[in-house]
């Protein structure tokens, strides 16, 4: 065999095995421990809840690999801002530095409540003292002048089911938490207990992704599937279905 010949099959077996190059890496930082609807860990640990669904719908679609890591609500913002992680779940009042972040079309939206285990008063003044149970590392936009002046004391807890939980231990006299997580928990976990909450919501929110800045091509892409996920009715069905969840 002439060594051209030879040349050229050893190019054309090299290019042959070349492995495929990996698809780019999309990470998402999802709280732990957390509790249904949202996002939670069902079976072997996978994530489950209305955000996984949604996005793994939609990532199916992208020319990109979804993959989920199980984080504290403070070190998935702060890894965010760093280019650890490409998203996660956060509204922008809720966050250190909004004006450094990219958020998407909101993917809910939910009324936060103070809750008790007797009635409550509406009138802001009777609050005055009472120690309340949140939890650790989240920023609380409604309550903090509340929170910052001494009017409430705040009793850090690692979950939601902790909240409730110290709550009805009587290790805090409220706890504040958003309504559809409350209703899971009372549902699931606390139904031999009586919960109260005030009238009015202490605040509404829409549940929104926060993205790195480098995925502003991407967000407007993720912005009208979360659209038209609306308009299907696919978010309403995933949240009625996890809500339903043992």
């Amino acid at each position: 065999m002439y060594p051209y010949y030879a040349v050229l099959l050893w190019f054309s077996s090299a290019f042959f095995i070349l492995p495929a190059q990996a698809e780019p890496a999309f990470r998402v930082a999802i709280y732990y421990p957390q509790v249904p609807p949202y996002m939670y860990a069902g079976k072997n640990n996978t994530p489950q809840g209305v955000i996984p669904e949604l996005l793994n719908a939609f990532f199916a679609q992208q020319p990109y690999t979804l993959q989920y890591v199980y984080e504290n609500r403070y070190r998935a913002e702060v890894g965010l801002y760093d280019g650890k992680y490409d998203a996660s779940v956060l509204s922008a009042k809720w966050t250190m530095q909004p004006e450094d972040l990219l958020f998407s079309q909101p993917v809910l939206e939910h009324r936060d409540y103070l809750y008790a285990t007797s009635p409550l008063n509406d009138e802001p003044a009777s609050l005055t003292g009472k120690t309340i149970c949140l939890r650790r590392h989240y920023i609380y936009s409604a309550i903090n002048a509340a929170l910052q002046s001494g009017d409430l004391i705040r009793i850090d807890a690692e979950s939601e089911f902790d909240q409730f939980n110290m709550l009805v231990n009587n290790r805090c006299q409220l706890a504040y938490m958003n309504e559809h997580v409350a209703s899971w928990l009372v549902n699931n976990h606390f139904s031999a207990h009586t919960f109260y909450r005030q009238h009015q919501a202490a605040d509404k929110t829409e549940l929104t992704l926060a993205l790195h800045p480098k995925w502003t091509r991407l967000k407007p892409r993720l912005d009208a599937f979360i659209r038209e996920a609306h308009r299907t009715g696919f978010i309403d069905r995933a949240l009625a279905r996890h809500m339903k969840k043992p």
